[in-house]
This record gives structure tokens, C-alpha cells and sequence, in this order.
């Protein structure tokens, strides 16, 4: 509970609010953090809730010092046990309540009782510190962070002792302001007090580089004061109880007291923040190693692929080459054809075929002049061997899957055995090679090819050789058109029979000069109807082929998966908890400037 004016409690309602969102958020956070102590998370989930309990004040020292004498005399009754051997286990909280009341949380004992003191502050007593019992000091350290004001307790007798000092520099660490508390003062005289004061202050001094607040107190004469009602508040006073009940009265009040109050969860929350930070870059360190595996993975796989697309280029290539050839042949028995010096053949081929006796000739086995002219030319033995060419990219293709989808999955699985146990728990599928490997893709583009390459072999030589037919039935009744025409005009015209011979050699002349011409217009046409068929042919392997890469990286991709993404992910969650856990850290620094300016 906080007692503070109007105006000061509405900004320290904001500024909560604000507190709790920000630890809420830094919350959900630190879930996320494989491998984060429980303690850390723990420190967490009290600085969430600390700004809504009361201000703690928390006393701690080594048994038999006091602790609980001295909680018992502040509120006036004796509701914690005391004696001369360790009786506080663990940590005893009192919290203010009706009625008298314990509460048993694991190590914690909330205990209510109704002293108007509690409504102002919650007393904390903690187990002895001291290397005989081990145990007490775990309880008593994992407590601590929550305290808002340390008071470490003292005998007067055993003041500043090594342990003693060895308390201030822990609780120094923590970040808590502390005030030495020197217990059973009344066994010294007034001047040995005043040599008590001086001695632990320079003591302080000397080893923490600083002078905390002391306060001399006897818990046995602030106990009697409370026996009498009134309190005898002279004994009170003599008793030092006065400051501390001032304290908490005065001092822990108004702005002081809820930036207190607000600043201890914040710096809870940093100490947190430091640890889980550490854990972040040790894990950032810890996966660069298996992010070069998977980078390695990767460039393994790009090779592949490469190597397989350099398979295929050099396929198509010899594509390019075998049909550059087989064109190259076919022009050459083209040009052969139809040479002006074979004209008069071309001719009597054309009359032959005009009156029907090629096609007897053809019947008692004779060659076509195109089917005579390509087999001198050998033009189809190139492409002959394209089967085979093509036939040799599967095997190249399906081959550099298989190892190399083998190697990938030994060298994964040698990455994984060096995960952390963690990791390994999270892998999500297994590491293995595809059962049956498919095949079908490139078996069944073969017979696309083959089409391709019957229609350039045979169909568009059949093409070709009934082109030079019709070109030569052409030229043949040219030549006889004109020729009888010829011998009708002579007939008709006897004077001018020589004029009339005249004009039939020219115009036979001129069907015969435009036989080369023919030719290199069917020369064109066959090549570029071959280009065609080669063009075809070509996309037709590389479709499949790229199809057989493309099913090839993703088996790979498969196979490897599981620690692919792994390690992918993980880099990537961690890379974000290290940026989310710098935003939490900055929100927190510019509460703590809103804090600082929080003022009466």
C-alpha cells in the first residue's frame, strides 16, 4: 500500500501501469530464451508483482543475531520465533491482515497481523547466513532482489566480522541500499557505542569504499517499552527503535518512497536482462558454427545444381552441333541437286515424272534424286545419334541426386550429433533418402524426343522429296508445253520457224536458269524447317530436364529439412530475442529517467 498525496499517487498509478506492461511484455520475452534459469524467470515474476505489495523492508545476518527479536519488538508482539540455535528455515513475511494469520508457500511464510506498521511496510525475516548451514544462505540469496531496503544485522559483540563484510559486498552487488544495524547495544556503555559507531563506519570504509547508514538498537529494551501501555517511550527512545519506527514513517514516505518503489522491479528486471542477454550472445556463438553447416549444405546443393545445369547445357549443345551438321549436309545435297550443270537431268527427271515413268522406275527399286541425293550426303547420320546423346543426360542427372542426396544426410546427421541436446530435441523430422527414386520424368521425355526426331529425319524428308517431285513435274511440263507449242506455231507458221525456235530455246532456257534459284529457296526453307524441329527438340529436354533438377533440389531440401530449419530458425528467434531484449532494456532505462523525475 502506498500513502502518498492525490497528485503523487495518480503518476505513481501511471507510472505502475506503464511498469507492468513493460515487465509483462519482458516476460514473455525471457519465455522464449532456451536454457534461462529458473531463478532468473522467477526474479522476473516478482519484479512484475513487486510494485503491487507492500514497500519490503528485509533483514538479513547470521544467526543469533537478532532478526527476529527485533521484528517481534518493532510491532509490539511476539509472533516470530527466537532462540539461541537456528530457528528461522526459511522466509517469513509479515504482511498486515485483520487477524493473525500464517500462510505456507514452499519456502515463503506469509505471516498477517494487524499492525498499523504493516499497512506502511512488510517486514522481512530471512535465515541465518553462515557456512554451517548452506542451505539457509541459498533461501536467504534467492530473496534478496525483492528487498526494497536491506537491513543486515550485527551483534554488537561480533560487529564487522570478515563474514560481516563479506554480507555488505554481496548486497552491494545486488544494487540495495543498506543499513547496518548493530543489535544489543545495551550491553555497551554509552562512549564503547560511540567506538562501536566509528569502528563500523570505517570499516565500511575501508572495504566498500562507502559509509551506509548505522543504527545502534537493543531489541531487549525496545521489547520492555511495548510491555507497558502507554509504551514507555523513553525506553523506546533509548532503545534506538525510535529511527527505525522515523524511518519508516518519514523516510519510506511521499516521492522517495515510491520511486523506491517502482526502481526496485526495474532493477530486478536489468539484473535479468544482463543474465539473459549473456545466455543470447552464448547461443548467437553456439549457432554461427551450425549456421556455417547449413551454409555449407547449401553450397552443396548450389553445386549440384550447377554441375547438373552444366550436364544439360553441354546436351544441348551437342544438340545444337549434331543438327548444325545434319543441316549443313542437307544443304550440300540440295545445292547438289539442283547445280546448273545437272539441269538437262533435272529436266528429263521433270519429263519422266510428267509422263508417269518415274514412278515405274521407282517400283523396280530405284532412288528418289532426293532420297539418292541425301543418302550420298549422309545427312540423317548425325542425327542418328542423338538417341544416344539424349539417352546419357538421365543417368548424368538421376546419378548426382542420388550421391549427392547420400552425402548430404551423412554430413547433416554428423552436425546434429554435435547439437546441443536441447537442439536435438527439436528437430522435427527425420533425415532420410527418398524410398523410391522417380525416374519417369526424363524415360517419359524420351519418347517426346524421339517424335521430334522422326519428324526431322523422316517426315521432313519426306517433305523435301515430294517438294523436288512437284518442282520436277513442274519443270517437266514447262519444257513440254513448251515445246509443243513450239512445234504447233512452226506447223502454223512456216515462214518464221527459225523466230519460233528462237523463242522456245529462250523461254526453255529460262525454266532451266531458275532451277538453282528453286534450289536455294528449298535450301532455305529446309533449314529453317530444321532449326524448328532442333528448337523443339531442345525444349523438350530441357523442360524435363529442368523438371528432374528442379525435383532433385527438392529431395535434397527434404532430406536435409529437419536441420535446415533448425538452425535457420533458431538464428532467427534468437537474433530477435536479442533485439526484443534491447528494446525491453531501453524501455526500462527511460522508466527509470521518469522515475527520476518524480518529485513531492
Amino acid at each position: 500500500m502506498i500513502n502518498a498525496k492525490p497528485s503523487l499517487l495518480t503518476r505513481y498509478e501511471s507510472l505502475r501501469r506503464m511498469e507492468f506492461e513493460q515487465l509483462t511484455a519482458l516476460l514473455d520475452t525471457l519465455g522464449k530464451i532456451d536454457g534461462l534459469p529458473a531463478d532468473q524467470m522467477d526474479q522476473a515474476r516478482d519484479a512484475l508483482f513487486h510494485a503491487d505489495h507492500p514497500y519490503l523492508l528485509v533483514l538479513v545476518g547470521a544467526f543469533n543475531t537478532g532478526k527476529s527479536s527485533l521484528i517481534n519488538a518493532l510491532i509490539g508482539e511476539k509472533v516470530l520465533e527466537v532462540g539461541a540455535t537456528p530457528t528461522t528455515s526459511k522466509i517469513a513475511i509479515l504482511r498486515y491482515g485483520p487477524a493473525l494469520d500464517r500462510l505456507q508457500s514452499g519456502e515463503v511464510e506469509t505471516i498477517f497481523y494487524p499492525a498499523p506498521l504493516l499497512q506502511e511496510v512488510s517486514l522481512v525475516d530471512t535465515p541465518g547466513l553462515d557456512s554451517v548451514f548452506k542451505l539457509h544462505d541459498e533461501i536467504t540469496g534467492r530473496f534478496l532482489h525483492r528487498a526494497d531496503i536491506v537491513l543486515l544485522v550485527m551483534l554488537a559483540t561480533q560487529a564487522m566480522s570478515a563474514s560481516t563484510v563479506e554480507y555488505l559486498q554481496s548486497l552491494r552487488a545486488y544494487g540495495k541500499r543498506v543499513i547496518v544495524v548493530v543489535n544489543q547495544v545495551d550491553t555497551l556503555e554509552p562512549d564503547e557505542q560511540k567506538t562501536m559507531r566509528d569502528f563500523v563506519t570505517d570499516q565500511s570504509k575501508q572495504n566498500l569504499g562507502f559509509a551506509p547508514q548505522v543504527w545502534l538498537l537493543s531489541s531487549r529494551q525496545a521489547t520492555e517499552a511495548q510491555q507497558v501501555t502507554p509504551r514507555d517511550e523513553a525506553l523506546w527512545k533509548a532503545s534506538g527503535f525510535d529511527q527505525l519506527e522515523k524511518f519508516i514513517e518519514d523516510a519510506l514516505s511521499d516521492a522517495a518512497r515510491v520511486r523506491q518503489k517502482l526502481e526496485t522491479p526495474l532493477q530486478i528486471s536489468r539484473n535479468v536482462i544482463t543474465v539473459a542477454r549473456g545466455l543470447v550472445r552464448e547461443q548467437q556463438n553456439a549457432l554461427a558454427d551450425y549456421r556455417r553447416s547449413v551454409q555449407n549444405v547449401k553450397g552443396q546443393m548450389e553445386t549440384a545444381t550447377n554441375e547438373q545445369k552444366v550436364a544439360l547445357q553441354e546436351t544441348l549443345d551437342q544438340v545444337n552441333k549434331t543438327f548444325a551438321e545434319s543441316i549443313r549436309r542437307g544443304r550440300e545435297a540440295l545445292q547438289e541437286m539442283f547445280q546448273l550443270s545437272r539441269a538437262l537431268a533435272m529436266v528429263a527427271a521433270g519429263v519422266m515424272e510428267f509422263l508417269g515413268l518415274a514412278g515405274i522406275v521407282r517400283r523396280l527399286g530405284a532412288n528418289t534424286p532426293a532420297r539418292a541425293a541425301f543418302e550420298s550426303h549422309k545427312v540423317n547420320e548425325p542425327l542418328d545419334e542423338l538417341p544416344a546423346v539424349i539417352d546419357r543426360l538421365g543417368p548424368r542427372l538421376e546419378g548426382r541426386d542420388v550421391k549427392d542426396i547420400d552425402d548430404l544426410i551423412a554430413y547433416t546427421r554428423r552436425e546434429i550429433e554435435r547439437l546441443p541436446e536441447a537442439l536435438q530435441t527439436k528437430i522435427v523430422g527425420k533425415l532420410e533418402a527418398p524410398a523410391v527414386y522417380d525416374r519417369s520424368i526424363m524415360r517419359g521425355a524420351r519418347e517426346d524426343t524421339l517424335v521430334i526426331l522422326d519428324k526431322a529425319r523422316n517426315i521432313e524428308f519426306k517433305r523435301i522429296d515430294q517438294a523436288i517431285r512437284n518442282w520436277l513435274i513442274l519443270v517437266g511440263a514447262y519444257q513440254g508445253i513448251i515445246l509443243i507449242a513450239g512445234m504447233i506455231a512452226a506447223l502454223a507458221n512456216n515462214g518464221n520457224w527459225l523466230l519460233l525456235l528462237a523463242i522456245v530455246v529462250i523461254l526453255g532456257l529460262v525454266g532451266v536458269g531458275l532451277i538453282p534459284l528453286r534450289g536455294r529457296l528449298m535450301e532455305q526453307a529446309y533449314g529453317r524447317r530444321m532449326l524448328g524441329f532442333e528448337d523443339e527438340l531442345e525444349q523438350a529436354i530441357d523442360r524435363a530436364a529442368q523438371q528432374q533438377i528442379a525435383t532433385g533440389t527438392r529431395l535434397r531440401n527434404d532430406a536435409v529439412g529437419p536441420f535446415m530449419r533448425l538452425v535457420e530458425t533458431q538464428f532467427a528467434q534468437v537474433d530477435q530475442l536479442k533485439a526484443d531484449l534491447e528494446i525491453h532494456e531501453q524501455k526500462l532505462v527511460d522508466l527509470e529517467k521518469e522515475l527520476g523525475n518524480l518529485r513531492d
